[in-house]
């Protein structure tokens, strides 16, 4: 189906839709986000209290900017930096803050579905495609060490989605375009005055930009939740099935890629994985005290194949088996008194993950041979943690927190016991002041500690790699050591004119026993220490208005202890200017100009990369509550590369490798949003939508391609 047939459709269908909704309340144009916020206290609490900037986005905003996949969504998050973002790149979206980059083998940010913790427990990576669109009611992040609440997984921000549980009746969107790429996204709620049941699912599929990037989505949810006298339960599942393939690394010609290509030794990298999530929570609420306890159970199997690039054209094919079982839960409670919003959270979060993993050789033909070697052990994780926020004059809040988390690996044979288990204490101490009588402008201070343990896969892999000796190495490490940092953060925030919300600050974090790939050991290794610095300023406009602006910088100085380049594949300045029009016939327009620059493809600076210049579009016109939309993104098909690594040659040469950007894309798609439309959500129900019920609660990694 071409995009104009496809256009034609949607027109003809969204007008007949029109007619039979004429009564139909027009969905909001995107607004600010309400005062309330959960995540960065792991609670309810006021966001100008809070020390520290918090991005939110609610269902309006995303609905009016160019995105139908989470990892699209994701780019509008201010202050983080996000690679390969579109669905038709065929990868999973790469996404790093305050200078922590992961390159695919390891992550800095945590993500939370609704309180619920997901990544994968052998990297610690996020599978952003397991999320359904439809489902966000509203996303929270912040930027920076999470851990004094959230733990060691939370060293570069933290991330929450808040599902939409609220509004009776359904929701459906489906899209159409380049490189072949069709979406649907929907999701369907009924709520009586008790109890609530809730299904929602998604299907896409790719061709992608490059050869071999063919990639395939399927998801599906269900949930219901209840009262249970002044409190209220909620159980849900989920399920997943994905199938992508990869191009692989490309080499820099003339510091410049080809986005059409694909590496040949990488012909026959695929991954097949299964997974399903399960989850149960309890949330009661009085004047004085709540509780909320959660458990949860995630489960998933993998068969990929890749390829790891050892030198310039040389790699070295490995297929992989994994299957993984996690299960864990939290329990906390929650404590208010007196007219100073004095308020303390207590409680433990438990987690055990088991990883079973294989290799089997693969030939130069895609023949995978006999399974060896395996390996399978468990990973546990405890931590006990209290926070707590009190106001000792009218305008200032003094907030801090603290968390002990244990971490314990048995198991996995062959690999001996040294450096299996860790602890620390992540404090926190925060300290607000409003500065205005009207508290419209507001200045804090905060400084924290956290730490990150290494993944299972740094740690146990047995991947072999071989020596050209007619021998194998491989290149986990069991010694390693956690990275710990030491955070300060600082800067002002507030409003104006009734119509803007601004925020500026300026952070410095070191951090020790950095782990990295080092290539005099062939191993990761705890290498040294960094100095991450930066400043971000946002202006964002609030629902007021026919025009309403965004400006956002990021400036991000990463380098090492004793020297001053920037450290690969951290971008030094990311600039993002958007704005939402309103325009008549009921059509609005989101334009959205991303830049980044100052990023390079080696610590020494020798070789930078061609940085993000891309103009996306949505243009988008309503029908009742219903709508359709055309999105045009990298409008004027600049060409830029990802992020990348080197090689040194056999010469002694060194070669550069990199990812491309997405080059232009159309699309076409349509909503019929028929929420709203039954009985009115009132009372205690709302909650669901707003997240109240909550009560929360290496930056130098590069693909293993460098290898």
């Amino acid at each position: 189906m071409s995009l104009r047939t496809f256009l034609l459709l949607c027109t003809c269908a969204l007008l007949a839709a029109d007619r039979a909704s004429a009564q139909a309340q027009e969905s909001p144009p995107p607004r600010f986000s309400s005062q309330v916020i959960v995540t960065p206290e792991r609670g309810e609490t006021q966001r100008d209290s809070v020390p520290t900037v918090t991005t939110v986005l609610d269902s309006a905003q995303i609905g009016a900017i160019p995105a139908v996949y989470l990892g699209e969504a994701l780019t509008a998050l201010q202050g983080f930096h996000v690679a390969r973002s579109e669905f038709y790149t065929g990868a999973a979206p790469v996404i790093s803050g305050r200078g922590f980059f992961g390159g695919g083998e390891a992550e800095y940010i945590l993500l939370l579905v609704d309180g619920i913790p997901a990544y994968d427990a052998e990297s610690g990576l996020i599978d952003w495609s397991a999320v359904t669109a439809s489902s966000i009611g509203r996303i929270e992040a912040i930027r920076g060490p999470g851990a004094s609440v959230y733990g060691e997984s939370a060293v570069g921000g933290v991330i929450q989605i808040l599902t939409d549980r609220a509004r009776n009746g359904g929701r459906i969107t489906t899209t159409a375009g380049s490189f072949n790429s069709y979406t649907t996204d929907g999701d369907y709620l009924w709520r009586g005055e008790r109890y609530g049941i809730s299904v929602n699912g998604a299907a896409r599929t790719t061709s992608g930009f490059t050869t071999h990037s063919d990639a395939r989505q399927y998801i599906g949810g269900a949930a219901v939740d209840g009262r249970m006298g002044s409190g209220l339960w909620r159980a849900r599942a989920t399920g997943m099935h994905r199938f992508t393939e990869s191009p692989g690394a490309l080499t820099l010609v003339d510091g410049r890629l080809d986005p059409k290509r694909a590496n040949p030794l990488s012909a026959f990298d695929i991954a097949h994985r299964d997974s399903y999530s399960a989850a149960f929570s309890i949330d009661g609420t009085g004047r004085a005290w709540g509780h909320q306890i959660r458990i949860y159970s995630q489960g998933r199997s993998e068969d990929q194949l890749r390829t790891i690039l050892l030198a310039p054209e040389v790699g070295s094919s490995g297929a992989r088996a994994l299957s993984s079982l996690g299960v864990g839960g939290s329990a906390e409670a929650t404590r208010r008194w007196g007219d100073r919003g004095g308020v303390i959270r207590f409680g433990m979060d438990l987690a055990s993950q088991h990883l079973e993993t294989s290799y089997s050789p693969v030939t130069a033909n895609g023949v995978v041979g006999a399974s060896d070697p395996k390996t399978s052990g468990h990973r546990v994780r405890t931590a006990v943690f209290a926070s707590s926020g009190w106001n000792p004059a009218a305008r200032v809040r003094l907030s801090g927190a603290i968390r002990w988390d244990h971490v314990g690996d048995t198991g996995f044979s062959g690999i001996s016991d040294l450096g299996r288990k860790h602890q620390s204490w992540s404090p926190r101490l925060g300290v607000t002041i409003r500065l205005s009588d009207n508290g419209g402008v507001s200045a804090f201070l905060q400084a924290s500690r956290a730490f990150k343990v290494a993944t299972l896969d740094q740690l146990f892999d047995p991947r072999p790699y071989p020596d050209f000796r007619g021998g194998t190495f491989t290149i986990s490490n069991s010694r390693l050591r956690p990275q710990r940092a030491h955070s300060y953060e600082a800067g002002l925030q507030g409003t104006f004119a009734r119509r803007f919300h601004w925020s500026a600050l300026a952070y410095h974090m070191k951090v020790d026993d950095e782990i990295d790939f080092d290539v005099q050991t062939y191993s990761y290794a705890n290498i040294g220490q960094s100095d991450h610095n930066g400043i971000e300023l946002n202006l964002d406009a609030l629902a007021t208005g026919p025009i309403l602006p965004s400006v956002s910088y990021t400036f991000s100085s990463v380098h090492e202890a004793a020297g001053d380049e920037q450290l690969k594949n951290v971008p030094r300045h990311n600039v993002v200017l958007a704005t939402t029009v309103q325009l008549p016939f009921k059509v609005d327009a989101h334009v959205r100009f991303r830049a980044i620059r100052g990023l390079y493809v080696d610590d020494s600076n020798a070789i930078e990369l061609r940085g993000t210049s891309s103009l996306d579009l949505r243009v988008r016109r309503m029908f009742g509550s219903h709508a359709l939309f055309v999105d045009a993104i990298n409008v004027t098909n600049e060409r830029s590369e990802e992020f990348g690594f080197t090689l040194t040659d056999f010469s002694g040469n060194t070669v550069a490798y990199g990812y491309p950007g997405a080059p232009r894309a159309l699309r076409a798609g349509i909503t019929f949003d028929l929420r709203g439309k039954g009985k009115p959500v009132t009372g205690v129900q709302r909650r669901w939508s707003t997240g109240g019920h909550l009560r929360l609660a290496n930056r130098r990694l590069q693909p293993l391609g460098h290898r």
